[in-house]
Formats: C-alpha cells, sequence, structure tokens
C-alpha cells in the first residue's frame, strides 16, 4: 500500500474516491514502464527500459504475454476498442537514417502482420474503435479491425500530431489545429464521446478544446493527461532537475467542480503515467522504480 495516498477526497459532482493501491508483481521480477492497457479488461501493455520490447501483463497473476521484443516496440502502441489488435511500432537504422515499421499483433491468435515496412516519418498508429489510420511520408489509409484487417469505411474520426499539431482526419478531411496558437502540442487525445481534444500545449498547461480549436478549460499542471470519461481528466505533476524526473504525483481534474486536487501524496517514491482502464474504476501507473501499480477507485 502506498504511504501517504490520499484515501478520501471531498466529494462534489464527478470527484474520485481511491478504494486502495496494490503493486502488481510480474512473474519475472522485472522492471517495467507501463505503455498502456488493454480495454475492458484486466491487462496492461508494458515496455522495457527505454521502450524497447512490449508485452501484456495480467494485473491479478502477473503473467507476460510477449508480444515484440523490436526496440521502440512499447513506445505509443495502440490497441483496438475490441482488444482483438495491438498496434506497435519498431524502428531500425541504415545509413544513419531512422525508419521504421509498424505491426499488428492479434491478441487471439498471437499472429503477427506487417503493416507498414520499413518506411520514414511514421506516426504512432491511431486508433477510432475498431478503426486503425496508419501515416508515413505521403502515404496514409486506414483498417478496420476484426478476424482480418479491412480497408476502413471512411465514416471514423482519427486524432494525430503532426509537425508538433493536433490533426483532425474525418473521411477525406484534414483539420489541423492551432487552439493556443503557434508552438509545439503534446499528448493529445479525442475525448471518449469524440468532442473535445485534450492536449498540452509547450509543456506549460494542459488544455481542452472542442473538435473546431475553442479552447474551453485550462487545467494548469496536468502532464501526461489521460480521459477518465468525458469529464474527468488525470495524469502526473512531475518536477526534475534538467535530466531526469526528481519528483512525480498523480493528479486529477474535475470539469464539472473546475478543480484539480491530488490522488497522491508520498515521501521516496515517483507515481508517472498514469492509465485509466477496468470501465473507469482504475487507474494503472508506474513508479521511478520500475513497479508497477493498481489504484481502485470510485468516481462520485
Amino acid at each position: 500500500m502506498l504511504t501517504g495516498m490520499v484515501l478520501s477526497l471531498a466529494v462534489t459532482a464527478q470527484e474520485i474516491r481511491v478504494k486502495g493501491v496494490s503493486v502488481v508483481r510480474p512473474e519475472d521480477s522485472g522492471s517495467y514502464l507501463l505503455a498502456g492497457v488493454m480495454p475492458g479488461s484486466r491487462y496492461l501493455l508494458i515496455a522495457g527500459e527505454g521502450y524497447t520490447g512490449l508485452s501484456i501483463l495480467d494485473t491479478r497473476r502477473g503473467t507476460i504475454r510477449a508480444v515484440s521484443s523490436d526496440p521502440g516496440a512499447g513506445y505509443e502502441p495502440a490497441v483496438t476498442a475490441d482488444g482483438s489488435r495491438v498496434l506497435y511500432r519498431s524502428d531500425s537504422f541504415e545509413n544513419n537514417m531512422k525508419y521504421t515499421s509498424v505491426y499488428s499483433f492479434d491478441t487471439g491468435s498471437g499472429a503477427k502482420q506487417l503493416m507498414v515496412d520499413k518506411e520514414r516519418g511514421v506516426l504512432p498508429p491511431a486508433v477510432s474503435g475498431d478503426a486503425i489510420l496508419l501515416k508515413s511520408d505521403g502515404k496514409m489509409r486506414v483498417e478496420q479491425s476484426g478476424n482480418v484487417l479491412l480497408k476502413g469505411t471512411g465514416g471514423e474520426t482519427f486524432l494525430v500530431i503532426e509537425e508538433m499539431m493536433p490533426v483532425l482526419y474525418r473521411g477525406e478531411e484534414r483539420k489541423p489545429l492551432m487552439p493556443n496558437g503557434d508552438g509545439f502540442y503534446i499528448w493529445a487525445s479525442l475525448s471518449p464521446d469524440g468532442s473535445m481534444i485534450l492536449y498540452n500545449y509547450q509543456g506549460r498547461s494542459t488544455y481542452i478544446c472542442d473538435t473546431s480549436g475553442r479552447v474551453l478549460h485550462d487545467l494548469g499542471r496536468i502532464n501526461a493527461p489521460r480521459w477518465l470519461g468525458n469529464t474527468i481528466v488525470v495524469g502526473m505533476d512531475d518536477r526534475d532537475d534538467g535530466h531526469m524526473i526528481t519528483s512525480s504525483e498523480l493528479v486529477y481534474y474535475s470539469l464539472p467542480g473546475k478543480k484539480r486536487m491530488a490522488l497522491t501524496d508520498t515521501e521516496n517514491r515517483s507515481e508517472m503515467y498514469p492509465f485509466p482502464f477496468g470501465g473507469g474504476r482504475k487507474i494503472a501507473f508506474s513508479t521511478d522504480k520500475g513497479e508497477i501499480y493498481v489504484m481502485k477507485i470510485r468516481v462520485r
């Protein structure tokens, strides 16, 4: 159990009550980075140091299922809403130039399918429901998940970061957005209902805008933000010395309450990169020591 954990928060509209925190013990006792979650399940995506390799971790049993051992595979993987496909990248270098491939891992059969073969400027795969957007320099295609990957219907909405700015794709429409003006945007994601965009601007603050680019909320200092439903954002308040993170606590922002609150308050441990999962009843996160934890919550 995390010492100093805030177990009870003032209850107003859309606030989080922490019910408990437990460590996940991988069967190999290894140290891992949390890379993502498998929708509607108890499984997490984990990676090794430097986001090398990608595996699926059972939070209950600690068993690990390898997806890939490739360099870069654990950096920003994507999972279809039905949980049937895990999309990941693999980097290689030729003549001092970086090339990236994209693979699809079938979680049922374990089969791998090469989607993009050693191209330049490959973006992290984007997912809208069970549809997948694959984009590299001068190339783009949408495929639909299922027993086999098929050409998408064109009715999906995707959000990607291109040249450090959010870009919406809807069918044939490409819509660049710069809600805060020129600068770099990171950690961008669509709300579950598709009506809002969450992002961090210039590393200064995290914001929410609508799909027209009108700023709706300034959340303040919340890094690595993630949606918990359509009304709560969870993230981390981390501090560094210019080279490495020196401290980090988990925080959240309630849109109805218009305020930020703490989820953790611990010494000698940095909680980082939270991912809501389990139907909004849990938040997984990793620590500076390579540990994986699961926080049980109740939203009230």
